[in-house]
């Protein structure tokens, strides 16, 4: 039975309270996926609960997975344009760090990165 998610607004501190409850659905969330409950066809929302409760409980995570993603995207830039020219034999450029996108700095075409799955 899927419980109603209690996340605060963003930007606002947490009482206490709000702490405890928040860290009492993040372990009863967990023990569901402990028991291999998210692996069913209908228990897809527990890992998305469980990820949103987690970022409301403990903002910082999410802003270093976020960094280090960005960080490992612009060490990735770094080597292409070392590597790689463009077709007109131009340099290539990073538009802005952590985006994906590599621009021609003679001709202006863009080119994407490609991301590789983990499997």
């Amino acid at each position: 039975m899927q419980q109603e998610l209690f996340v605060p607004e963003e930007n606002n501190s947490l009482s206490e309270e709000a702490k405890s409850r928040l860290h009492q659905q993040l372990v009863r969330l967990g023990d569901m996926m402990g028991d291999g409950l998210h692996y069913e066809p209908d228990g897809k929302w527990i890992e998305k609960e469980y990820q949103q409760v987690l970022y409301a409980l403990y903002p910082d995570i999410k802003k270093r997975k976020q960094k280090a993603r960005s960080e490992t995207i612009n060490e990735r830039a770094k080597r292409l344009i070392m590597k790689d020219k463009c077709t007109c034999g131009g340099m290539l450029k990073q538009t802005r760090s952590g985006s994906l996108t590599l621009e021609c700095m003679m001709c202006d075409n863009r080119y994407k990165i490609k991301t590789v799955k983990k499997k």
